[in-house]
């Protein structure tokens, strides 16, 4: 696969990250119930947007398609990884991996030698060991059924990126 095109969310992407956060979840075979129970926690609005750097990988071709989603939040103290998302279809071509490395690239301009956290999903904890995160807790995420789920926690150290 060619290297995504990666670019800033407009508001006008919020329906269209929001169909594909829902997608990549359910993509795991999650419970239709919990499913129901993430639909406003996976919604990414204009708002939200408006709010946060929000990047969005897509394809070359025209019209281009929405391959990813990728959200940065700043915390003051550190940063947050939020909404990592890859079209279920272009899992494993590097779409994710292109996504956060802009993400922490955008982080170590902005606040040299800062902290990213994020919470990963269960099924994206290798993703994250692989781009050198360390894993430095859990957090209780517990579900209907699931009473002891927990969300595995990693940091990532970024520098100042040129």
């Amino acid at each position: 696969m060619t290297k995504p095109f990666i670019r800033p969310a407009t508001k006008t992407d919020a329906l269209r990250l929001t169909a594909l956060a829902r997608a990549a979840k359910a993509h795991w075979g999650y419970p239709a119930a919990w499913l129901e129970v993430w639909h406003d926690a996976l919604a990414i609005t204009p708002e939200y947007i408006e709010a946060h750097t929000v990047l969005v990988a897509e394809s070359a071709a025209r019209p281009p398609v929405v391959l990813g989603v990728c959200a940065l939040e700043d915390r003051g103290d550190h940063w947050r990884l939020e909404h990592v998302w890859v079209d279920p279809r272009s899992h494993g071509t590097g779409i994710g991996r292109a996504l956060v490395r802009e993400a922490l690239a955008i982080a170590g301009r902005r606040r040299p030698q800062s902290i990213v956290r994020l919470e990963s999903d269960p099924h994206a904890a290798g993703f994250y060991r692989k781009l050198g995160a360390r894993e430095v807790g859990a957090a209780p995420a517990p579900m209907d059924g699931a009473p002891g789920r927990v969300l595995p926690v990693f940091e990532i150290v970024v520098a100042e990126n040129p």
